[in-house]
């Protein structure tokens, strides 16, 4: 960025008036700099050439900055506000090199950015790719048959057993205990009985399975680009 500072150059020389012996530049009192020219004030030319003067000075000092910033006067201000290797960042479908009118560019997508820490190998080079959109979770249960054993039965105490026997028709009058062919019947009762396992098999199933879930934060997207050259 160059500023024609020719263009507005006035009085930059001093000069002294041989009639009056003044200068051809006089800085103006305080009061005209606050409050500026009153009503039907004559302004000294003296005080103009002063005012002209230090607006001249002012740009060439604002020439010299940016010359300092940016390298030399050669070098356009924009190119050294985006040197090899900066980031661009717009919400415009519009690329770098087509708005600022320099450089090669290669887009940046789908990727978050994350600074430099040293201390962590993950992120401790510029440039370092990693991470995933998502994630999935794994059991490690295993469905299959197993045999139950009498330790895993529950606890049956106490526990009744009512049997009853029913005769088939004939009935022995010299007895009074139901016999096998009496017309009687006959009920009686165990109780606490202890119950042995037989070692059956059985099956779990597990439903669920394996389930993918999301690593990606709230977002905005952009258009995000690296200059290269």
């Amino acid at each position: 960025m160059t500023i024609d500072t020719e263009s507005v150059r006035w009085a930059s020389s001093l000069e002294v008036d041989p009639q009056n012996g003044l200068n051809n530049k006089l800085d103006p009192p305080v009061e005209f700099k606050t409050s500026g020219e009153k009503r039907n004030q004559p302004i000294p030319r003296q005080w103009m050439n002063h005012q002209f003067d230090a607006i001249y000075n002012a740009l060439v000092d604002t020439q010299a900055q940016l010359d300092a910033i940016v390298g030399g006067s050669s070098q356009p201000t924009l190119e050294a506000i985006y040197p090899v290797d900066s980031l661009y960042l717009s919400f415009g479908a519009t690329t770098p090199a087509a708005a600022l009118g320099f450089g090669t560019w290669t887009q940046i997508k789908g990727k978050f950015l994350v600074g430099v820490d040293d201390t962590d190998s993950d992120f401790n080079v510029s440039g370092e790719t990693g991470g995933a959109k998502s994630h999935t979770h794994a059991d490690s249960f295993v469905s299959g048959s197993h045999a139950i054993t009498v330790g895993e039965l529950p606890a049956t105490s106490p526990v009744s057993l009512t049997v009853t026997t029913a005769g088939s028709g004939a009935t022995d009058a010299g007895t009074t205990n139901p016999l096998a062919g009496d017309a009687e019947t006959s009920t009686s009762s165990i109780s606490n009985i202890n119950w042995a396992g037989n070692d059956e098999a059985h099956s779990h199933t597990l439903t669920g399975g394996v389930q993918s879930s999301s690593n990606v934060p709230p977002y905005m997207a952009v258009y995000m680009y690296r200059r290269i050259s």
